[in-house]
This record gives C-alpha cells, sequence and structure tokens, in this order.
C-alpha cells in the first residue's frame, strides 16, 4: 500500500515540477513566475521536511502524519491548478510543497519499519523506483492529455487531484508500525 501511495505522490510531484511552466502558462503566468512558483514549492518542501518528520518521531505515529500530508496537500493542489492570482499561487506552491515533501522522510521512515529485518535501503529503493516509474508515465500522460486547443494541463491536474483524494483515503487504511511503538 505504501508502494502505490507514493507511486502517486512521488510520481505526480516529479510531473509537476517538470511541466510547471506549461501548466501555469495558459493562465498567464511568465516562465520567471513558474520559475518562483517551483522556488516555492522548494522552500515549503524544505521546511516540511525539518518539521514534521521530527514530530512523527516525537509523537511516535508515522499513519496520522502520513493521513495529515495526504489530506494537507490538497488545497495546495488545488491552489497550483487553478490559482489565477500570483500571490495565491505563490501560497498554494509552498502547501503543497511543504505537505508533499514532508510525506517522504516519513514514508521511507515507515517503509523501513514495517519492512524491518529487510535493509533500509531495499524498502526506500523500492519506494523511489514507483516514483520514478510513476513521474515518466505522468510526465508523459500529462503531455498526451493536454486540453484541446488551449493545450492547458488542468484536466490531467484535477485527476492528480482525485488520486490525491485517493491517496488520502487509502492513507486511512495503514497500520501504525509495531517498531516505532516498542521502544
Amino acid at each position: 500500500m505504501l508502494l502505490l501511495l507514493f507511486f502517486i505522490g512521488l510520481g505526480m510531484f516529479n510531473a509537476v515540477t517538470t511541466w510547471i511552466e506549461e501548466i501555469l502558462a495558459p493562465r498567464g503566468f511568465t516562465p520567471m513566475q513558474a520559475g518562483i512558483t517551483t522556488a516555492a514549492m522548494l522552500v515549503g518542501g524544505i521546511a516540511g521536511a525539518s518539521t514534521l518528520p521530527i514530530l512523527s518521531d516525537k509523537y511516535r505515529k508515522r499513519k496520522n502524519f502520513i493521513i495529515l500530508t495526504m489530506a494537507c496537500m490538497i488545497p495546495g493542489l488545488i491552489g497550483v491548478t487553478f490559482a489565477e492570482q500570483y500571490w495565491l499561487l505563490l501560497v498554494s506552491a509552498f502547501i503543497f510543497g511543504f505537505f508533499i515533501m514532508s510525506a517522504g522522510p516519513i514514508g521511507f521512515q515507515y517503509g523501513a519499519e514495517i519492512s524491518y529485518p529487510a535493509p533500509e535501503s531495499m524498502s526506500q529503493g523500492l519506494i523511489i523506483l514507483s516514483g520514478q516509474i510513476s513521474g515518466i508515465l505522468f510526465i508523459i500522460g500529462m503531455d498526451f492529455f493536454r486540453a484541446e486547443g488551449t493545450r492547458s494541463m488542468t484536466p490531467f491536474m484535477i485527476v492528480f487531484i482525485v488520486l490525491t483524494l485517493f491517496n488520502t483515503m487509502m492513507s486511512f487504511k495503514l497500520r501504525e508500525s509495531k517498531i516505532i511503538n516498542t521502544d
């Protein structure tokens, strides 16, 4: 189940960051604004990856934080998909980055815990591989399914919103790691 979560989440992040300029251009945003939007996403990601995994360790919970990251990235993704004002786009990108990139370290640790005694490098490698495969598929799909006339990628971004809702619901089915509760 964790591989499927990362298949969708990491693949989506790879596709959005690859196509950000083309995602934003039909709404009138410039290439410079697209680059700054990506920077806002990455700054948000660094902030999230620096805080939420620490809280996950402190409270000894993985499942709840995975649910939190999945659910809270949805408003950011909606903003990146539909925002017409630049300030709203930047805030949305920051929120999206904050939660999607903080899901990584939490998910990697969860994967290591639930696959123990398998080496951590094995679980992390499989997680990253699943996200890279889906990233390639999503990148190709986004280009193939652009809207007629406008070449907008909004229809595929809506698919990402639905997939993130699916990921959020699927996160509720995860079981808490037994290892985190044994210290």
